[in-house]
């Protein structure tokens, strides 16, 4: 990378450490990438994304990325150029992440659903000067508009030359920030090659082909929809649809016209798009999904197979380690759904950590290069392995993931994972929807409560819980002792995840029930 950026130093040293190792194994490489590029070459005719009222071929994305290019040129960007890109599930967003990586510019990737506030911190944390943000007023609030220079792509017209990337895929180009609710998002770098060979590893997993036409609902800035979104769609030549209003009636519809056959994210998401699909008895044209995620309702799983013929596999990753392990899709319906699968080609997964024993470690050329604070590696890795802060089991090259490390509730000492807890509930008869948390404790120091929606508020009492818990072989120590019945869905974010952390401060005024021993006190 020329003029190398400070925000990328050590995720260049990191990168320039592994380089030899995995471009001799041809897992990275020396050359430039540009995904859409090649695929306009290879099959220029084909759909490249379908969105409401619109639709490009890879010919004419290929041709307004380059439209973008000379916009962002004539700004000043250039070569190694810091960019924050604001983005949703539009084309014009689409567009303008491949225009910066076509003009080899640093691109800070961040939804729109983060808000003016984090993005004005992230400005402030990286010194970015450019900004993008296409189809976002924000950008013109106080304390955005004079942050950085914001450059409008409202009218880009032909491109006068064709924009070629010069860049080696294996250079640190592509910051996303991780969704974490209880502290700031940290940056966590990548290459294109490590993001190709996630995607790759992924395409392979799920058995996807250039005739699959793929459903986007994750947001386009998490890792989830850069993978589909950006890499897999023009890797495979075949169309991504774009979901920007998550809405469970429009989004069926869109769903079903476009003829969707792959569907990768949250389940809770996807079963109320099959809900309105039976409402008005729409055929649904998917043919396999990716979940993902350490708590999976198993009766949304059994749904999905059972009243809709849907092949679903169970994906673990992350933001750092994007599609680690997964079941495949040939595999018995059993085995998928037993657990997260196995490591997928060239990613090494093992348990236990210099921080903690039952931690799942994960290595691998797909593997991020660093975070943007460098003072958040130390503890991020043990030398090449990086500690997800996932409790996992290892068994016979199968793995399972029983929940966050910071999610396990100790109670008079003893370790209670939240994840396995929710999983045993939402077998019980009546349960909809269910989440474990910790409540302090002055005489356990922490307790485990449980928050739940029921189909009847009358029907499920704790008693109920704690008998199925201890009939379903978990002791005592892991029974929940407060029961929050809620008449709404939990809380959670863009990703479709449970914000824990919330949970004990809405409970306040909710209906619930006690153990006996914090009813005496």
């Amino acid at each position: 990378m020329n003029g190398s950026t400070a925000l990328l130093d050590h995720a260049q040293r990191r990168a320039m450490a592994l380089r030899d190792q995995y471009r001799e194994a041809g897992h990275w490489s020396g050359q430039p990438a540009d995904v859409v590029r090649t695929a306009a070459m290879r099959r220029p005719e084909r759909l490249a994304l379908i969105a409401r009222g619109e639709e490009l071929t890879y010919a004419e994305l290929d041709e307004r990325i380059d439209g973008v290019c000379s916009s962002l040129a004539a700004a000043g960007v250039k070569t190694s150029t810091p960019v924050l890109v604001v983005v949703g599930n539009d084309v014009d967003s689409v567009i303008a992440v491949h225009a910066a990586l076509r003009l080899d510019a640093v691109i800070l990737l961040v939804p729109r659903s983060v808000g003016a506030t984090q993005v004005a911190d992230i400005i402030g944390r990286t010194g970015a000067e450019f900004g993008v943000a296409p189809n976002w007023p924000a950008t013109v609030e106080p304390e955005l508009a004079g942050s950085a220079t914001w450059i409008a792509l409202d009218d880009c017209g032909t491109p006068d030359t064709e924009y070629r990337s010069e860049r080696a895929a294996d250079e640190p180009c592509l910051v996303l920030y991780t969704s974490g609710t209880t502290s700031k998002p940290k940056g966590v770098i990548h290459s294109q090659s490590t993001l190709l060979k996630a995607s790759s590893n992924y395409t392979a997993a799920a058995g996807l082909t250039d005739d699959d036409r793929i459903f986007l609902i994750s947001p386009l800035a998490s890792v989830t929809g850069v993978l589909q979104g950006l890499f897999i769609g023009p890797m495979l030549a075949a169309p991504v649809i774009l979901e920007d209003r998550w809405d469970p009636s429009a989004t069926c519809e869109l769903l079903v016209t476009s003829g969707a056959t792959w569907y990768g994210g949250p389940d809770r998401l996807l079963d109320r798009i099959l809900d309105e699909a039976v409402a008005r008895k729409a055929t649904i044209p998917l043919r396999a999904v990716y979940l993902g995620g350490t708590m999976l309702d198993r009766r949304i799983v059994e749904r999905i197979e059972d009243d809709f013929g849907i092949i679903v596999m169970r994906a673990y990753g992350s933001s750092e380690v994007p599609v680690s392990t997964s079941g495949l899709r040939g595999e018995p319906r059993g085995v998928r759904h037993a657990d997260d699968g196995v490591a997928l080609a060239d990613v090494e997964v093992r348990v236990g950590s210099s921080g903690d024993a039952t931690e799942c470690c994960i290595r691998g050329p797909h593997t991020f290069l660093g975070y943007t604070d460098v003072d958040d590696d130390a503890a991020a890795f043990d030398g090449d392995w990086f500690r997800t802060g996932d409790v996992a089991e290892l068994d016979d090259g199968r793995i399972r993931i029983v929940g966050r490390l910071k999610d396990i509730i100790i109670r008079n000492g003893l370790k209670i994972p939240a994840a396995e807890v929710e999983e045993a509930v939402t077998k019980v008869p009546g349960v909809v929807e269910c989440a474990a948390y910790s409540v302090a404790d002055g005489t356990t120091g922490e307790r485990l409560a449980l928050a739940v929606v029921l189909e009847s508020p009358r029907q499920v009492s704790l008693a109920d819980i704690t008998d199925s818990l201890v009939s379903a072989g978990l002791p005592k120590y892991k029974l929940p002792e407060e029961l929050v019945i809620w008449d709404e869905p939990l809380p959670v974010n863009a990703n479709g995840k449970v914000e824990r952390n919330k949970l004990d401060a809405r409970s306040a005024g909710r209906p619930r029930v006690l153990a006996d021993r914090l009813v005496s006190h």
